[in-house]
């Protein structure tokens, strides 16, 4: 009774599996000291709606507001008037910023004058005058695909799958490698625009892969998957690459700062990757040696709890085409 509650509870938790908590926002001032702003918040991040940009006192909207609906993004456009100065020297403050998978990504443009900042929990503001530092941004960008993975079950429940199917460490190491350097290659053809799949079907076939490794966990015959795991975690890497890839490509990203971005923001996902593997491994190890009877009883409930989730997700994600 108590492990059916628990998968009860663990369904309603993570029935949205990877939600992306980013924003964006640009600025871009005209000549005639206008400043024409598009607002982008993704339908998925339910607590968009406690975002609030604060702009200085002396702006006012002088257009109204145009708000369309956009490739799973609320898109707000709008025009105002911060007098003949304009916003150089003022502040710009979001409110909301309250946990760490969240931020806005704000690019301000005047002319040959650009500035990039990712607004987060611990600095939600950015100063027009202060331009950010290569490194800040770089650091930004790590927090944020290591707190994005730690956020995406759907991605980590495919993780644990490959802890559970792997038999021996050498297998293990050589999957996630697979793992990691084909999501690596795809995340970068996606954002570079090498090769584009539409991101309700990427979903899709993420759901379809853990699901594919849950009912491998449950087979007892000793498939090509357990023979060759990496050979699996490298063509299913493939996909969650394009998945991570959506996450960013789709709010539209200042495209002189892609290459860094990319590349902190991969090296935070291999973080947080790293940091799940080391604690559910070491985690299954104690078990295994402490108190087998838990170890035999997890890994037969495992599978079915994998298996349930990952087919509310490929059912959900299919409707929604």
């Amino acid at each position: 009774m108590i492990y059916k509650l628990f998968l009860l509870c663990s369904v309603i938790i993570s029935l949205n599996a990877h939600q992306t908590g980013l924003s964006y926002i640009e600025l871009k001032e005209l000549q005639s000291h206008k400043i024409e702003v598009v607002y982008k918040k993704p339908l998925s991040d339910k607590k968009g709606k406690d975002i609030t940009i604060r702009y200085p006192l002396s702006c006012e909207n002088i257009v109204e507001q145009d708000i369309k609906i956009s490739n799973g993004f609320i898109i707000n456009k709008y025009t105002l008037w911060c007098g003949k100065k304009g916003l150089i020297g003022e502040r710009i403050w979001i409110d909301g910023l309250i946990s760490k998978d969240r931020g806005v990504l704000i690019r301000y443009e005047k002319g040959e004058t650009v500035i990039n900042s990712l607004l987060r929990d611990r600095t939600p503001f950015i100063h027009i005058s202060q331009k950010s530092s290569k490194f800040d941004f770089f650091i930004e960008y790590l927090e944020l695909g290591f707190f994005h993975i730690l956020s995406g079950y759907d991605h980590l429940l495919f993780v644990l799958s490959l802890l559970l199917l792997a038999k021996r460490m050498k297998q293990l190491l050589f999957a996630i490698t697979a793992f990691t350097l084909s999501h690596s290659i795809t995340l970068a053809f996606g954002m570079f625009g090498v090769i584009s799949v539409g991101v309700a079907y990427i979903e899709a076939m993420i759901a379809l892969s853990i699901l594919f490794l849950a009912r491998e966990l449950l087979s007892k015959s000793d498939s090509f998957t357990k023979k060759h795991i990496g050979v699996v975690a490298f063509i299913f890497g493939l996909l969650h690459g394009f998945g991570f890839s959506s996450a960013l490509k789709s709010i539209g990203l200042p495209q002189d700062e892609i290459p860094l971005s990319l590349f902190a923001f991969n090296v935070g996902i291999e973080s947080g990757q790293l940091l799940f593997i080391a604690l559910v491994g070491s985690v299954l190890l104690q078990l295994k040696k402490y108190v087998p009877i838990l170890d035999i009883y997890f890994r037969k409930i495992a599978p079915y709890f994998i298996g349930m989730l990952s087919s509310y997700w490929l059912i959900d994600r299919v409707v929604s085409f």
